[in-house]
C-alpha cells in the first residue's frame, strides 16, 4: 500500500474449496495468476505468494517477466511484512479495485469482495501477523479474516471496480467474460465501446490462446490498414465499401493489441512507439489514397491528400508530446472530437456517400479533409498555449 508501509500485495486462501478454484483457467492462464497481474499492474511492487502456487505459475511467469520480478515465494520460515493488502487467490479483479485498496490506509476491507467471500482487505501489521502463519503456508483463513473484519474501526471502502469470486469453471467462465470487459482504454470513443471492443476482445481471447505477442497484432493492423489505403487509391464506390469494412477490421486489431498487453502485462516503449507509427501511417495513407481517387476522377485532389496526411502525422506527433493535455470544456471537446477515430470513420462515410452520387464534389471535400486533419493539432497546440493546460 502507497499510504500505509508500502505497496505490497499477500495472496491467501478463503477457503479450503479455494485451492482447486484458484488453479482453473481465465484468459488462457490460472486464476491465481490473473489476480496478481492485475495486483501489479494495479501498483503492487511486491506480491507475496504461497510457495504452493510454485509449480502451478511456472509456465505463466516465464512468460509474463514483470509479474515474475514482482512475485516473492513465502512458507513457514518468511517473516510477515508489515502492513499489506490481503487479496483471495481465487478471485478476478479490476486493476481498479485493487489501486483503490492499495491507497486506503489499514484497515480497510472492500464491500463487493466481501460480500462476495473472497475479503480484500489493506490489513495492519498486527492483523497480518496474527494471520501470517496460515498465509504463509496455504492454509484457508475465511473464518478467521470474517472474525478480524467484524471488529470495530474498519473502513468499508464501496467501489464498483471489478470483483468477483471463482468457485468452479462456470463461474470462470463469467469472470473471463468480466475481465475482458476490464482492458478499454480511458480515451475509448462511443463508437470503440460500441463496435470495436465487442470484437476485439475475441480477437484478443484468440492471440492469448495462440499465445501471439501485441507487437504481432500490430503488424497485423498496418497490414489491414494498409490494404484498406490500397483499396481506397482510385476506388469504385464498391471498392470504398470495402476499403471501409477493411479498415474497421485494423482498428479491430490496433484495439485488441492494447488488450493483450494489458492482459499479459507486457507494455513495453517499443510496443507504444510502434503503435503509434502503424496508427499514423494507416491515417495519413488512407488520406493520401482519399486524394488519389479525387485526383483520377476530376484531376483534382491528390496534392490535398498529401497535406491532409501531413496534418495527420503532425496530430500524432503532437498527441504524443501533449498526451495528458486537459482540455474539460466545451472548446477542448470539440478539438478533441475533430481528431477522434469516429470522426475519422465520419469522413470516410461522407467520402462514400460523394464518391458514388457526386464524384465531382470530392475536391471540395478534399479541402475539408486537408483542413481538418490540421485544425486536430494546430487547435491542440493553440489550447495548451493561451490556456496552459
Amino acid at each position: 500500500m502507497t499510504a500505509a508501509g508500502g505497496s505490497t500485495a499477500v495472496i491467501y486462501l478463503p477457503s479450503p474449496a479455494g485451492l482447486e478454484a484458484a488453479q482453473l483457467t481465465v484468459a488462457g492462464r490460472p486464476v491465481v495468476f490473473r489476480v496478481i497481474a492485475v495486483a501489479v499492474r494495479a501498483g503492487a511492487a511486491r506480491v507475496l505468494v504461497p510457495a504452493r502456487f510454485r509449480e502451478l505459475l511456472a509456465p505463466a511467469l516465464s512468460s509474463a517477466p514483470r509479474v515474475a520480478r514482482a512475485v516473492e515465494w513465502i512458507d513457514g520460515t518468511t517473516p510477515p511484512p508489515g502492513d499489506a493488502v490481503l487479496i483471495a487467490a481465487p478471485s478476478v479483479a479490476g486493476a481498479d479495485t485493487l489501486a483503490g485498496m492499495f491507497v486506503t490506509p489499514p484497515p480497510a476491507t472492500h464491500e463487493g469482495a466481501r460480500s462476495a467471500g473472497i475479503p480484500i482487505v489493506a490489513a495492519p501489521a498486527r492483523l497480518v501477523a496474527t494471520l501470517w502463519p496460515a498465509i504463509a503456508t496455504a492454509v484457508p483463513i475465511g473464518a478467521e479474516m470474517e472474525k478480524a473484519l467484524a471488529g470495530p474501526g474498519i473502513t468499508v471502502v464501496q467501489n464498483r471496480g471489478l470483483v468477483h469470486a471463482v468457485h468452479d469453471a462456470a463461474s470462470a467462465e463469467v469472470g473471463e467474460r468480466r475481465l475482458y470487459t476490464t482492458l478499454g482504454s480511458a480515451i475509448d470513443t462511443p463508437w470503440d465501446r460500441l463496435f470495436h471492443r465487442r470484437f476485439s476482445r475475441h480477437v484478443s481471447r484468440a492471440a492469448v490462446a495462440l499465445g501471439l505477442a501485441p507487437n504481432t497484432i500490430t503488424i497485423a493492423s498496418l497490414a489491414a490498414g494498409l490494404i484498406a489505403a490500397w483499396l481506397f487509391w482510385r476506388a469504385t464506390p464498391l471498392e470504398a465499401v470495402a476499403a471501409l469494412v477493411v479498415y474497421a477490421v485494423a482498428v479491430v486489431l490496433d484495439h485488441a493489441d492494447g488488450e493483450v498487453a494489458r492482459l499479459t502485462l507486457t507494455e513495453s516503449a517499443v510496443g507504444e512507439w510502434l503503435d503509434i507509427a502503424v496508427d499514423t501511417v494507416i491515417h495519413s495513407t488512407v488520406v493520401m489514397a482519399l486524394g488519389a481517387t479525387s485526383a483520377a476522377l476530376t484531376g483534382h485532389g491528390f496534392w490535398l491528400g498529401v497535406v491532409g496526411a501531413t496534418g495527420t502525422v503532425a496530430s500524432a506527433a503532437v498527441m504524443k508530446v501533449w498526451p495528458a493535455l486537459a482540455m474539460p470544456d466545451r472548446l477542448g471537446t470539440t478539438i478533441s472530437e475533430i481528431g477522434n477515430r469516429d470522426g475519422f470513420y465520419a469522413m470516410l462515410a461522407g467520402f462514400i456517400v460523394v464518391r458514388a452520387l457526386w464524384p465531382q464534389a470530392l475536391p471540395w471535400l478534399m479541402i475539408v479533409v486537408a483542413a481538418g486533419s490540421h485544425a486536430y493539432w494546430v487547435g491542440r497546440v493553440l489550447y495548451r498555449v493561451t490556456r496552459g493546460a
